[in-house]
This record gives C-alpha cells, structure tokens and sequence, in this order.
C-alpha cells in the first residue's frame, strides 16, 4: 500500500461516526504504508504517511510501530534529548523533548521537536543529552523502585526532569522483594534494607567520586535553583565525607558545619535521597550488611533499619546533611507500611 492510497484512506475516515475499532484500524493502515516506504528507503512519502498519524490512535502500539522509524527519519542528523519544552531544533538536529506528556500525536517520530513522557528516555539512542551544568560531579544517580510501582518512578523521574538532571546516568534499581519468611511488617525494613545494599553494590563497581542514590518517593521542594547551586558548591568545595543526606527527618539534632551543610546526629534520619562518596560507599556498605545480618540473627528491624543503623558513622563527622534541604517524601501509598504516608520530611 503506498502513500497516497494511505491519503485515500484518510479522506473516506468520518471522524465524526469512526468507531474505536476504525481508527485502529486506519492506523494500521498508516503504519503498514509507512513502513513500506522505509523499507523501500523512500523517506518523504514515509513522513507523508505517518502524519496521517495527527487523525488516527496514537497509544502504547502505535508508539511501538513507529519508534523504530527514527532512524530512518533523522538520517544524518544528531538526535537531542532535552528536558526543556521550549528547545528549538537546528537544522542539523532532531530533538526529543523528554517532560511530563501523555500519548498524543506529538509523540510520535515524525516531529521535530518530538515530546515524549520522561519514562521513554530509554527506548532511544541519543547524540547528545543535555542537562544543568550543576549536576556535573555527580558520576551516577540511582533510583531504588519496586516493580509494580511505575507510579512512583514516573514521579521521580519527572523530578529529576524539572531538575533538568543528566538522565544517561540515571539506573533503576529494582528494589527487593520482601521475603515470605519475615513475619507481617518487619519484612519492609528488611526488603528495603537489601534494596540499598544492592544499590552500594552497584555504586562500588563505578568506583566514582560521588553517586546519588534516590528512593522512588522522592521530591524537590520548590526552591530548586538553589539547590542547584548548593549541589555545585557541594562538589566544589571537595568536602571529606562519607554520606550527606538531601532529606532527613526533621526531628533529632544537626549542628551547623558551615553555611553550606550541617553534621546529623539524628537517631532516625531519612533514606529518601543522599549523596555518597567514594569511601563512603564501601563504609556504608559495611554498616548495611552488618545491619542485614543483625535483622536475620535477633529479628530487630527498627534499630537496623536503613535510617537508623548508619548513624554508627555520625561520630566520624562525615555524616552530612544539607542545611537546606533538597527534598522530601512525597504523600504516597507505602508498601512497608501498608497505608499513605504523609511525613512532609
């Protein structure tokens, strides 16, 4: 089927009566002229065709059909991921807009811009990714997500996306399941517990100077350009540490260190979102194993639990956290606990 039979198609569609069943229908139609095209290296026509696409379905399938068109599409041009909805392409470029957008014909390859949800980043093969300056130090952000939770790592995601943060550096980490064995509650802690030792794990074998590592309810507060800046004059300051939290709890003692951050000596802080150093990476993972091995021997999961048992390393004083804090953990339905959370630290 070539192109103008696809445009024939188009004029014989009513909108106005087609059923759901017609416009997949119609689509499919679109597509099969299009990848005809593609195959045949017939490049314009294919773009003819799948503009078509602005009439028809544009779901979770036609994304599917249609992504593999892009290179074909872009040719030789460089193909841009940005997290900014205002980015004009060059002549030289497609550019993908990553951000907060549902399925709509935007989405699909024949744009330029294109704009696709932030969770789409991975199903292309970007030129070049661009993001803050501010967030260069930091070698690798790791993001801790249940599988069965896309809703909170949708949420993280777009966080990250507004903070405009190098998302090629970004992994997923599934979080562990809890076992079968732990009896009722304590078996969160636990899972959870394991999920940050397999994270330290995977942040040991980068062997890099700083990796953030950021449970999938986590959110910035509103004054992000200056944690922006705080995060730059962090790396830049070359602090001797081990941990510093970007969001703790707001009960428990910090005292100043300087205007930048402060020493935690809270019994029971917050895991949501911290920096690691280096050596802190191997200390932390020490303590969490430790932990690990104390919650199976005594059944103790509250002074083990991963917001608690590093405070062994508070004394040290390169236990840090920022004095404005980056974030917080969003009101959220919580596995562990069985209920919504709303803790607003």
């Amino acid at each position: 089927m070539g192109g103008m039979e696809s445009r024939d198609d188009a004029s014989e569609l009513d909108g106005r009566t087609a059923s759901t069943e017609d416009l997949l229908a119609y689509r499919d139609r679109i597509v099969a002229a299009a990848a005809e095209h593609i195959a045949a290296s017939r490049i314009e026509p294919a773009i003819d065709s799948l503009n078509q696409l602005a009439g028809a379905t544009v779901d979770e399938t036609t994304l599917q059909l249609t992504d593999p068109f892009l290179p074909a599409i872009v040719g030789s041009r460089r193909i841009v991921a940005t997290f900014d909805p205002h980015r004009t392409p060059g002549d030289d470029e497609v550019v993908i807009i990553y951000g907060n957008y549902p399925h709509m014909f935007g989405n699909v390859v024949v744009n330029n811009p294109i704009r696709r949800h932030v969770a789409d980043f991975w199903r292309f093969r970007h030129d070049s990714v661009e993001f803050d300056a501010r967030w260069e130090g930091i070698s690798r952000i790791f993001i801790i997500n249940v599988d069965a939770r896309c809703d909170r790592y949708d949420s993280v995601l777009r966080e990250l996306a507004l903070a405009r943060a190098p998302f090629h550096l970004i992994t997923r980490v599934s979080a562990q399941p809890i076992d079968p064995a732990d009896p009722g509650s304590s078996g969160g802690p636990a899972a959870c517990l394991r999920s940050h030792i397999d994270t330290l794990k995977r942040a040991r074998a980068l062997n890099a100077d700083h990796v953030l590592v950021l449970e999938d309810d986590f959110s910035f507060t509103s004054d992000l350009e200056g944690h922006l800046n705080d995060l730059r004059a962090f790396v830049d300051r070359r602090y001797d540490y081990w941990v510093c939290l970007i969001a703790t709890s707001k009960y428990g003692p910090i005292v100043a260190k300087d205007d930048l951050v402060s020493m935690s000596f809270q019994r029971c802080t917050n895991s949501a979102g911290h920096i690691v150093s280096r050596a802190g990476v191997d200390r932390l993972l020490e303590v969490f194993e430790e932990a690990s091995e104390r919650m199976r021997s005594t059944g103790d999961h509250l002074s083990n639990a991963v917001d608690r048992c590093w405070s062994v390393l508070q004394p040290s004083g390169k236990f840090l956290v920022f004095r404005r804090k980056f974030g917080f953990q969003i009101a959220t339905f919580s596995d562990i606990e069985h209920s919504i959370a709303r803790y607003l630290d």
